[in-house]
């Protein structure tokens, strides 16, 4: 449910007393607040529009003669509100028009809303309420947006309004001023161009020295054959000169790129889609920049990267270039975010790069999306209705009708399932030598572990070392842990069981060298730990931290700069990165030095494998393949060590090159399983009866099949239970509806308890 659904319940809770009906319900809704006096005698001519366009509206205001019914859609109502409302055009709101911000009185408070459009005639014969203010005469939501909002509201199971305020940023009127005020100034150049620098009259007369008889022209003439002579004898005996060719670009190895730019914005025929997994040596800056410079002058584009870091690594590019672009971004402030936003709605910029927030951004002429890494959690919207960036996109698309390319470095599972069935189109590149187009990949196999002898079974064997040792000589490496930390998680010796605090339940850990077991969420302090299963008093680390493993590092390699970046430590920027240095970071947190690293080490992949996900091999790749994506090519010495079960999966998938062989399993397993994307899976969390009593009342397809509800494990999961609900994907928008009306019932009647439902989360499993 919404949050702060709890609040709005209660300003209605005096028209659900009485027993009314909901379409009465709604009109008192739509009254004003207060009474409003009548007409004074003297003015008898104020309601003459509304009684002669036959319009009942409330007493008080006058209306406008042409389209007086305006069509509003709320922001911020309860579910079961959550639809258009008529309210009536007054005098001073006459210029409201369809995407235009306006504010109502709504349930007895001035409530923000959106004007859907303007009709001659109600739908309805109640009375009508005026709009009460035009906020802005700037189209915020133009009707494709709005349908785009409509669409993944359905999809999603969520309301409207609730998308509303993920599209839309919260106005600053300082900032639309200062906008408003800069877009006048831009129009006044265009319309009456600055003069050039005034001309000397004196310039335009004849030096005293030059004659200005034909003796002159002749003189001139005669020059002039003598330089064409010149000219025509040199071109005889020199070569003429010839361009040379271009420069291969990365993007041109993928031979079905130019087709989709090409057919990028077209009015007509099917609208291109595709996904690309790139090589290593391709970055994803270079690829995306290279396509956005071959757009036309008034053809958008929009890029959605996860993190600020990678949407400031393609500014750079394009800033270097000379290609203007914006960046909407959820980290500004929010007078520069809504002058950023006002400047792309007039369409002073084409190409905007953001974020997650900058899904719903309205670029102008909107011809080509572009998403970088669409496995990473952070374009997961954790806000109600929890869209993920891939649906407001793929809603964008087709909407707009604008061509749409997923960019990664690992195959994605989603990804991989829409292009199956034909909505995504893979281009893969052209052939080449390994060598040219990735580093040189080993896993510490058992013939490497034997070799080494006792150090082979260590955390950082004596080959890790040689690579580390070798990649120095050459530039900077890189070391990726799976957690930040000293040791963030430990276990019993013997049994093997997670070392949890009693007092809270949450993971022991040790902080330093000669530290002690505590809690990092309550504070406590363990100095006399007892395994609840075996009764035993000896740990282990069962992950080693990113503080720990650049502490062994240094004592190994004392003569070289070490960096740390991730959790705790603050990030690493790519200039930051010394030519000789050793970074050890966590995934996500890798800076991306000029040259490239040299050599990489991905250290403890067994217990990333381990994490107690359904999803975790194919999320280790992910980490793991965005790690190798910047590492230099084997041609120029480039090489990467894995050190974890070199039988694995998952890790001979890394050491293979560009096979589907895994991903084909994943995807046969979880279809065997009815495991998503086979699956459409939905989530029901809430207090125990409030969940209890929705999957009793709300009436769900024929075949769903239901899990739980099932108590919460936690320190604060006392009293709140979990559900699954799983059906066909082909009835996917059936349990949508489903539980979009079973959220709207529950507040129709103002039931108690905290309940949240959210379709396709990622950790269901």
């Amino acid at each position: 449910m919404r949050p702060g659904g709890g609040a709005q319940a209660l300003t209605t809770s005096r028209t659900a007393a009485a027993g009314e009906p909901e379409e009465e319900q709604a009109s008192l809704f739509a009254a004003p607040a207060v009474p409003v006096p009548e007409p004074a005698p003297s003015d008898p001519g104020r309601d003459t529009a509304a009684r002669a366009s036959g319009l009942r509206t409330t007493a008080g205001f006058a209306v406008v003669d042409e389209l007086p019914v305006a069509s509003v859609r709320l922001v911020g109502v309860l579910p079961h509100l959550d639809r258009p409302f008529e309210y009536a055009v007054t005098p001073d709101t006459a210029a409201a028009a369809a995407g235009m911000r306006v504010r109502v009185r709504f349930s007895g408070r001035d409530t923000e809303g959106i004007v859907l459009g303007r009709h001659e005639h109600a739908s309805t014969d109640r009375a009508l309420a005026p709009l009460h203010r035009l906020v802005s005469e700037d189209v915020v939501v133009p009707p494709p947006m709005m349908r785009v909002v409509e669409e993944v509201a359905a999809r999603c199971a969520g309301t409207v309004g609730d998308v509303l305020r993920l599209a839309l940023p919260p106005r600053h009127a300082r900032a639309e001023k200062s906008d408003r005020a800069a877009a006048e100034k831009d129009a006044a150049q265009e319309v009456d161009p600055p003069e050039t620098a005034p001309r000397d009259s004196a310039a335009d007369e004849p030096a005293p020295d030059t004659p200005d008889t034909d003796e002159a022209d002749e003189a001139d003439g005669a020059a002039e054959a003598d330089e064409a002579a010149d000219t025509e004898g040199a071109a005889g005996t020199a070569a003429v000169p010839t361009e040379a060719p271009p420069e291969p670009r990365p993007g041109d190895r993928y031979p079905g790129l130019g087709a989709l730019l090409s057919r990028a914005g077209s009015a007509t025929g099917p609208v291109p889609r595709a996904t690309i997994t790139l090589d290593s040596a391709d970055p994803w800056t270079t690829v995306t920049a290279d396509a956005l410079a071959d757009l036309g002058p008034e053809q958008g584009a929009l890029v959605i990267a996860p993190d600020r870091r990678d949407v400031d690594r393609l500014s750079r590019i394009l800033t270097e270039r000379g290609i203007g672009h914006e960046i909407l971004a959820g980290t500004e402030g929010p007078e520069k975010r809504y002058r950023t936003f006002r400047r792309i709605l007039r369409g002073a910029t084409r190409i905007v790069l953001g974020n997650r927030s900058a899904a719903f951004a309205p670029v102008q002429g909107l011809a080509l999306v572009i998403c970088w890494d669409e496995g990473d959690d952070l374009l997961e919207e954790p806000r109600a209705p929890y869209p993920h960036v891939r649906t407001v996109l793929q809603c964008r698309s087709h909407e707009e009708r604008c061509a749409l390319l997923f960019l990664s470095a690992s195959d994605s599972v989603p990804l991989r399932a829409l292009t199956d069935a034909g909505y995504l189109a893979r281009l893969d590149p052209v052939p080449a030598p390994v060598r040219t187009v990735r580093p040189h990949i080993v896993a510490m196999d058992q013939y490497l572990r034997d070799r080494e002898g006792a150090s082979g079974r260590s955390r950082l064997p004596q080959e890790a070392m040689r690579v580390i040792r070798r990649g120095l000589e050459r530039g900077p490496v890189l070391v990726q842990v799976p957690r930040s930390g000293y040791v963030p998680a430990i276990a019993c010796t013997f049994c093997g069981t997670r070392a949890q605090c009693p007092h809270c339940a949450a993971q022991l850990s040790i902080a330093g060298r000669s530290g002690h077991l505590h809690c990092r969420v309550c504070g406590r302090r363990e100095d006399g730990y007892r395994c609840p299963e075996c009764d035993r008093t000896q740990v282990r680390a069962m992950v080693i931290g990113s503080t720990r493993t650049a502490e062994e590092l240094h004592r190994a390699f004392p003569d070289s700069p070490l960096r740390v970046a991730g959790g705790a430590h603050d990030t690493l920027a790519d200039t930051e990165v010394p030519s000789d240095a050793i970074v050890v970071a966590t995934p996500g947190a890798e800076p991306v030095p000029p040259e490239r690293f040299a050599a990489a080490l991905l250290l403890d992949a067994d217990a990333m494998l381990g994490r107690a996900a359904f999803d975790a091999d194919v999320e280790a790749i992910r980490r793991w393949r965005n790690a190798i994506a910047l590492v230099r090519t084997a041609e120029d010495g480039g090489e990467v060590l894995i050190v974890g079960t070199a039988t694995l999966p998952a890790i001979r998938d890394l050491v293979a090159h560009r096979s589907g062989a895994f991903f084909d399993r994943v995807l046969a397993d979880r279809q065997d399983l009815d495991l998503p994307p086979f699956s459409r899976v939905a989530e029901i969390v809430g207090d125990k009866d409030a969940c209890r009593l929705f999957l009793e009342s709300t009436e769900l397809p024929d075949g769903t099949d239901v899990f739980g509800p099932v108590d919460l494990e936690g320190p604060d999961a006392a009293g709140r239970a979990r559900a699954v609900v799983r059906l066909d994907p082909r009835r996917s928008r059936e349990l949508a509806d489903a539980l979009r009306g079973g959220v709207s019932a529950r507040s129709a009647r103002k039931a108690r308890g905290s309940l949240r439902v959210r379709l396709d989360p990622p950790d269901v499993f």
